[in-house]
């Protein structure tokens, strides 16, 4: 009798715990499968971090100072001035005590050997073309790499969502075991599992706010901005489909990659170096002309002297100089074309690989999200349900509850995974997806 008035005194506190989860669980499954449309900054902050990211600064003015070589190249030696105090005697030096003395003005220039300024500027622009890709190149993996952290740091803030959702699920659920505990129809054991499931989530929301503030403070150092700027995110990541094949991705990135057309870019510099080497063997040629202002010495008039000569170098060493520097830019000009070949096939590969985490990940949410999302809130429902009036045991209860938190998650993390593939695929062929 007395059981039986501790279980009637109960009752009330029992009816309301169950009416409150109840209505809970009925929340939880009008909301958890919807889509709503949602907002995406993750492109708006890749171009914030493109036009502020010092990295980029930097190599723009790399290739601002690589356009100075190009003037540089195309140069030509400075003209060359040359006043002598010439043929004095040692015991006089006054012009006029011999006849060979004088003073000689005079002036010389190289001249180069036709082509050669052509090709230096055409390898100087080479290299700033060069820099240039990899200025594109930088930037694709600079949006890249705020992308990344961007869907990590959404998908850690939906994580500790749920985590918070489930807390609140599973302290009612305490509640209403604990009804039962203390009128005798559960045994302690089933409590305590609730509670170390409730404390284990909530250590779970230290990880959870630790991985957010490492994730903010990523991508506000990337945009080069204070570190305690906030970062919006969506409450849901939309499930990005795979449209375009493998094929066609591959031949995106063979036109728009930068890496593929750095290689291509330098195995073309290095082919102009190869003709410059061999034509930089080839004589220069040096001219002057000179002008000797004399004075009347004996029976000598004094007549002034001109003079005037060309000298051209004689290159013995060409092969072993010029050739052999030559025949490297030409062995340097193939391993370019080889590791845009060896690149192509990594990209190729990695291509794949990225298009089939898509595929699956896209495939996965939308099977949890229609189907066994609601499976599961059902059969929490059902089992919360026939638990009420011992019909169900403990075990089943808490295998739901497990089943349902598991499902959430899994929807989240499969979001995710889809849209960091999407991300990944975009670095890879160098081209954004629409």
């Amino acid at each position: 009798m007395k059981r039986t008035s501790n279980i009637v005194e109960k009752m009330p506190a029992l009816l309301v715990a169950c009416g409150l989860i109840v209505g809970s669980l009925q929340a939880r499954a009008q909301t958890a499968p919807a889509d709503r449309p949602v907002e995406d900054r993750s492109n708006t902050l890749a171009e914030e971090a493109v036009k502020r990211n010092p990295s980029i600064a930097a190599i723009k003015s790399r290739v601002r100072g690589l356009g100075e070589r190009v003037r540089k190249a195309g140069a030509w030696l400075d003209p060359m001035v040359a006043v002598e105090y010439s043929n004095v005697p040692i015991d006089s030096w006054v012009l006029g005590d011999h006849a060979m003395s004088g003073l000689q003005l005079k002036l010389q220039q190289t001249f180069y050997f036709p082509g050669k300024v052509g090709l230096r500027e055409e390898v100087a622009r080479g290299e700033v073309r060069q820099q240039r890709l990899l200025l594109q190149e930088r930037k694709i993996q600079l949006r890249a790499a705020v992308k990344r952290a961007y869907y990590s740091l959404a998908l850690v803030r939906q994580l500790r969502q749920v985590t918070q959702g489930h807390i609140k699920l599973v302290d009612q659920f305490i509640d209403v075991v604990r009804v039962k505990y203390e009128v005798g129809k559960v045994g302690q054991h089933d409590l305590l599992r609730l509670t170390v499931l409730e404390n284990k989530l909530k250590d779970d929301l230290n990880s959870f706010d630790r991985d957010d503030q490492s994730l903010t403070a990523t991508i506000n150092a990337t945009l080069h901005r204070p570190d305690d700027t906030p970062v919006a995110t969506p409450e849901r990541i939309s499930e990005a489909h795979v449209r375009p094949t493998l094929g066609q991705l591959t031949a995106e990135a063979e036109r728009s990659r930068p890496r593929l057309r750095w290689y291509i870019e330098q195995a073309k510099t290095h082919r102009v170096a190869a003709r410059q080497a061999d034509r930089e063997g080839y004589p220069d040629l040096t001219a002057w002309i000179g002008y000797r202002v004399r004075t009347k010495a004996g029976t000598d008039a004094g007549t002034d002297f001109i003079s005037a000569g060309l000298s051209l170098p004689i290159p013995f060493s060409y092969n072993s100089r010029w050739g052999s520097q030559e025949r490297e830019q030409m062995a340097r000009a193939r391993s370019a074309e080889e590791q845009r070949a060896a690149a192509l096939d990594r990209i190729r590969g990695a291509l794949g690989q990225r298009i089939a985490a898509w595929k699956r990940a896209a495939q996965q949410a939308k099977t949890y999200r229609t189907r066994l999302m609601p499976q599961a809130h059902r059969t929490l429902d059902a089992t919360f349900a026939a638990y009420q009036v011992d019909r169900a045991d403990f075990a089943s209860l808490f295998q739901a509850e497990i089943q349902l938190l598991e499902f959430e998650r899994t929807i989240r993390q499969a979001q995710a995974r889809a849209a960091l593939s999407r991300v990944e695929v975009e670095a890879l062929t160098g081209k954004q997806i629409r």
